[in-house]
């Protein structure tokens, strides 16, 4: 009788449970990563901002007013001199008055308060999108289809769009959009009428994260549930 050597097709299975056990822990861990990563650089750019705000606070007791924006961003780098990156991330970091008078770093990325977050962002990627334009069209007589711009260490498409996307949240709640997104209509273009605003003038313009949105418009201003939430 001739006797069959499974040794072979044992070992090619063990090998195919290994690597799907290897690829399992693979797919288990990244996530952990990730959440690991976050909760690190979190903590460094919490630490990083309490610097700067304790470096603030001295300099607004020393001079006993509340001085200009731009003053305190001169104090800002004079106690981190490397401020752009103060966080870990890459976050952009914002100057806003307190309560007290004394101006106080935000992170973009990090900051607890989720919707000022999003005002601060969407107003920075809104000036943002302005000046690459204005660069865009230096050299080419052709409207961009989008302007790339760099807000929080990472690069932001803003897409050029005809009418009004159905955004009113967050992306993680609405449908067919994922993380950070920005668009902006422009004055005469597809059903964004011309008012009083110039050919190519922005006029309307969305930004929004997982968690809320902001919304300007050159007739009403800023809206959205990222300034609806200030109330709550």
């Amino acid at each position: 009788m001739k006797l069959i050597d499974t040794r072979g097709g044992v070992n090619r299975a063990t090998a195919v449970l290994l690597a799907l056990i290897a690829v399992m822990l693979v797919i288990i861990a990244i996530p952990a990563w990730n959440i690991f990563r976050y909760r690190s650089e979190k903590t460094g750019c919490e630490q990083a901002m309490k610097s700067a705000r304790d470096g603030l606070i001295i300099e607004f007791l020393s001079r006993w007013d509340a001085g200009s924006v731009e003053d305190a961003m001169v104090t800002l780098d004079e106690v981190l001199p490397a401020r752009p990156n103060i966080c870990p991330a890459g976050g952009t970091v914002y100057l806003v008055r307190g309560a007290n008078g004394i101006f106080e770093p935000v992170c973009g990325l990090h900051d607890d308060d989720k919707p000022l977050r999003v005002r601060l962002n969407a107003s920075r990627a809104k000036d943002l999108l302005a000046e690459g334009l204005r660069y865009e069209r230096r050299f080419s007589k052709e409207e961009p289809e989008s302007v790339e711009i760099t807000l929080n260490g990472k690069s932001l498409e803003c897409v050029r769009v005809q009418e009004e996307p159905p955004i009113q949240r967050g992306t993680a709640t609405t449908n067919g959009y994922k993380g950070v997104v920005a668009f902006y209509g422009l004055a005469g273009e597809g059903k964004f009428p011309k008012a009083n605003a110039k050919t190519g003038e922005i006029v309307y313009f969305i930004y929004a994260d997982e968690y809320y949105c902001a919304i300007w418009r050159a007739k009403d201003g800023w809206t959205g549930d990222a300034y609806s939430s200030m109330a709550h």
